[in-house]
């Protein structure tokens, strides 16, 4: 606990998490150690499969953007520690609803401290990444990864927007329809490989317009990295 120059007393690592790397950048690689550190701390000994975590990984990085990663791996520290309001039995699934009820608990507490340090917080200069920056940070994490799913380029909707802006992106209405097709062929051939609950999820995804269409954006982004690299 930190004691502030008008008398408050904040939490000294919430305080801190709030300039760390934003969910909506960080690296599939990153992210991924951070969650196996926190399915420690909440004793999930089951993984999710290569489809479950796809839809895991969207769901933080879309509704929790501008969390860092440090934000979001207290939140689950504190609840474990029972800091939060809020239950952590997960019956071995870390589902979004799971994160969502961790997460809000959090967001209540972080507001209360960032209210406290507000006046501190605006005196921080905190660096800005300019377009090209994101775009090229999304496309060398592509190049040097495996390439062998397009639903692990990260920050899609963010990059596809700027290259759009820019005029990068030119697809013809084939090429379109092509993408569209392969995407659908992707997530036909997901689904017959999973089953139960995991099935019935990754089913619920794909019937998400939204879902579906940073999915294509994926592909495109790959199709567009892959032609400046040949």
């Amino acid at each position: 606990m930190t004691t502030l120059n008008n008398g408050y007393i904040v939490d000294n690592e919430i305080a801190k998490a709030f300039t760390g790397q934003k969910l909506n950048l960080l690296s599939p690689v990153t992210l991924k150690e951070n969650l196996a550190y926190i399915f420690t701390l909440l004793g999930i000994t089951r993984y999710p499969e290569k489809e479950e975590f796809m839809v895991i990984e969207d769901f933080i990085r879309s509704s929790y953007p501008n969390y860092t990663i440090e934000e979001f791996v207290i939140a689950f520290k504190m609840a474990v520690q029972g800091k939060l309001d809020c239950s952590t039995e997960h019956y071995e699934k870390f589902s979004p609803k799971f994160i969502g009820q961790v997460m809000a608990a959090y967001t209540k507490k972080a507001l209360e401290v960032r209210k406290m340090i507000k006046p501190i917080l605006n005196e921080i200069e905190t660096p800005k990444l300019s377009d090209d920056d994101i775009v090229s940070f999304t496309q060398k994490e592509w190049l040097n990864s495996a390439k062998n799913d397009f639903n692990k380029v990260f920050n899609a909707n963010k990059v596809f927007g700027i290259l759009l802006k820019q005029g990068k992106l030119k697809f013809q209405e084939h090429e379109m329809l092509e993408i569209i097709r392969i995407v659908r062929e992707d997530n036909l051939q997901k689904m017959n490989k999973l089953y139960g609950l995991d099935a019935k999820n990754f089913r619920e995804s794909i019937k998400d317009n939204d879902f579906v269409d940073t999915q294509c954006k994926k592909l495109a982004l790959v199709k567009y990295f892959e032609g400046l690299s040949s």
